[in-house]
């Protein structure tokens, strides 16, 4: 008995010490860890990303001599002559006419000697200085739809541009070099002469309304369709979307935590994304509006297909990229065709309100066809026949008219005449203008 309460107190003592060991092993216990990545947001991209130059263009392009008027919307031809004047060094730029009337714009665009290019939209100053070189430093938030190039003769070289918006009437005039002046006619002026001669009717628009005098040839394409998903957009603009189908139970719907919701327009091959909490009265600054709806489109690469801006609503913060198409705005009763954004306010910072476009790419040609399109003055005579005021009318112009087939397997694209009036596009129908001519290819 001596000898075993000496084996319990002996075993005891050991128990106690490893329960002192172990518990100092724990509280100095330091574990080696790897260190975990957060993980990053993915980065979706639709597209492309594009500039101001890229998607703010004119499309078209006159030269008015002293006997005739030539001119293209050739974009190859454009982007020739773009490239050189955004080289040219303008200076000066002043306010000439605050509201000038009908008769002084008619002068301003149709004097010989002038080259007239033509932008589908109002461009306001501080985005035409990005794009060329203006010396200036306090530019006008002013905007402009029309820049003219007065190039003058040898004999009496004008080294002027001015920059017109034919909505409001007002002019601002601005200075360049005459050298620059003397090589845009020998590299441009001298070579437009051979470019297709235009027509107008002095019954048709308060501003002369100009189209190709003799017929052109166009061609038809039809393309395989090829979408990217909705939920591609979704994952692209939202965070951390969630989707549901919709009660056509064909498209779907997403919504994130943000309050943020993206629905799929199936019928219109299209995607309508709206944050409820931006939306705001105030109106926007035009610039502001340019860059950051270029701004926000980049952000997901969503540039697929040629989109042109093609005008702005500032005080209701809306801006629209139309789809252009051979150089020709793209027209549709049945699928979008613009890229459209409403600019809003949220907590103080600026963000997307409204932003709807196309999900269509186009990709492969499955077939194209050649297409005589009827005479310009063909067009206007037809126009002046229309029984509506033919004041309100502001452009005639070949455009194209997409459908697809009822497979949903392939999007046409077919050239037509079309005019503008009281700020909406309308086809005129083959038989007004006398039909059109199709051969193969």
């Amino acid at each position: 008995m001596k000898y075993l309460e000496h084996v319990k107190s002996v075993a005891l003592f050991v128990l106690i010490m490893l329960s002192l060991a172990l518990t100092f092993t724990i509280w100095t216990f330091t574990p080696s860890l790897q260190e975990i990545e957060t993980p990053t947001q993915v980065d979706v991209s639709i597209g492309d990303n594009r500039t101001a130059d890229q998607v703010v263009r004119p499309v078209r392009v006159l030269y008015h001599y002293e006997d005739e008027v030539t001119g293209t919307f050739s974009q190859a031809n454009i982007e020739m002559m773009l490239e050189t004047i955004q080289q040219w060094e303008i200076t000066d730029v002043q306010l000439f006419e605050e509201e000038a009337g009908t008769d002084v714009l008619k002068q301003y665009l149709q004097e010989p000697g002038r080259t007239v290019l033509y932008y589908p939209g109002a461009v306001p100053f501080p985005v035409f200085d990005i794009i060329m070189d203006i010396t200036d430093n306090n530019l006008p938030e002013s905007t402009f739809n029309r820049v003219v190039v007065e190039w003058g003769t040898e004999d009496n070289p004008d080294a002027v541009i001015y920059f017109i918006n034919t909505g409001s009437g007002r002019i601002y005039e601005a200075q360049v070099s005459e050298t620059e002046l003397t090589e845009f006619r020998g590299d441009y002026v001298q070579q437009a002469e051979e470019y297709d001669h235009y027509v107008t009717d002095p019954r048709i628009g308060q501003l002369p309304v100009y189209v190709p005098e003799d017929p052109i040839e166009q061609t038809s394409f039809d393309y395989l369709l090829d979408e990217t998903p909705a939920s591609t957009f979704a994952d692209a603009i939202m965070d951390n979307p969630a989707a549901e189908f919709a009660g056509d139970l064909q498209s779907e719907e997403f919504t994130d935590d943000s309050g943020a919701i993206m629905r799929e327009l199936y019928g219109q091959k299209s995607i309508n994304y709206v944050q409820p909490k931006a939306e705001t009265s105030d109106p926007a600054i035009p610039s502001d509006l340019v860059f950051n709806s270029i701004n926000f489109v980049n952000e997901h690469g969503g540039w697929t297909d040629q989109y042109v801006y093609f005008g702005m609503k500032s005080v209701n913060q809306q801006i629209s990229y139309q789809l252009f198409f051979e150089g020709s705005p793209v027209f549709s009763n049945t699928t979008a065709v613009s890229l459209d954004v409403e600019w809003g306010l949220s907590d103080g910072i600026e963000q997307a309100f409204r932003y709807s476009r196309p999900t269509y790419l186009l990709d492969s040609v499955a077939e194209t066809r050649t297409i005589e399109m009827v005479s310009g003055e063909a067009v206007l005579d037809a126009v002046s026949r229309l029984d509506m005021d033919l004041s309100t009318i502001e452009e005639v112009t070949i455009g194209y008219e997409l459908t697809r087939s009822e497979d949903d397997q392939l999007i046409t694209f077919q050239p037509a005449w079309y005019y503008k009036a009281n700020g909406k596009w309308t086809r005129l129908s083959d038989e007004s203008v006398g039909g059109v001519k199709l051969g193969l290819e």
